[in-house]
């Protein structure tokens, strides 16, 4: 029954996140996302052994921060995706990075919920190329400066899906990418 329930949240929580933010496009076929304001980017590298690259983006907009990341050579599959508090990925396992970013002392959960670290996104799906897309809309971020800013922190894609329960980390396993957000 605990395995049917956590499975049951991690599937809302996937659904929910692919509801977010909706893409607009123009003619050409390009993609545009009504965003504007602040903005702060990190190149992902792999970490752990593993072979992930990537790239995020986070731009301030109406409502707060628009997080877009994108990986390649991801093992396929569900992976946590986390604001980390130090911008330092220098170590083999990314734990140089530290905790999840929390400036408002708040409980772990899904970026949906009412009570979430602020640095706590979700999951990503990654297809069987290892290529994985996730977008949402951060309330609780800024890239301006001041205690709710990324910039200077780490974004992390870790080895396992969030339950988004077990505190404080949602056991999302190890650190397989990181990147430091400019």
């Amino acid at each position: 029954m605990q395995k049917l329930l956590l499975t049951c949240s991690v599937l809302a929580a996937a659904l929910a996140s692919a509801c977010v933010f909706v893409h607009a496009t123009d003619e050409s076929g390009e993609h545009h996302h009504h965003a504007g304001g602040a903005h702060a980017a990190a190149t992902l590298e792999a970490r752990s052994d593993s072979h992930l690259t990537g790239k995020a983006s986070f731009t301030e907009s109406e409502g707060g921060v628009l997080v877009e990341l994108e990986v390649h050579h991801a093992p396929p599959g569900w992976h946590a995706v986390h604001v980390h508090e130090k911008g330092d990925c220098s170590a083999p396992d990314a734990s140089s990075a530290g905790g999840h970013f929390n400036p408002a002392t708040k409980n772990h959960g899904s970026p949906h919920a009412p009570e979430h670290h602020a640095g706590d996104l979700g999951n990503m799906w990654v297809d069987e190329h290892g290529d994985g897309h996730h977008v949402l809309l951060m309330p609780d971020l800024t890239v301006a400066d001041g205690p709710t800013s990324v910039r200077g922190r780490a974004i992390i894609v870790h080895a396992g899906v969030d339950d988004l329960v077990t505190q404080p980390t949602g056991n999302a396993g190890g650190r397989i990418g990181c990147g430091v957000i400019q």
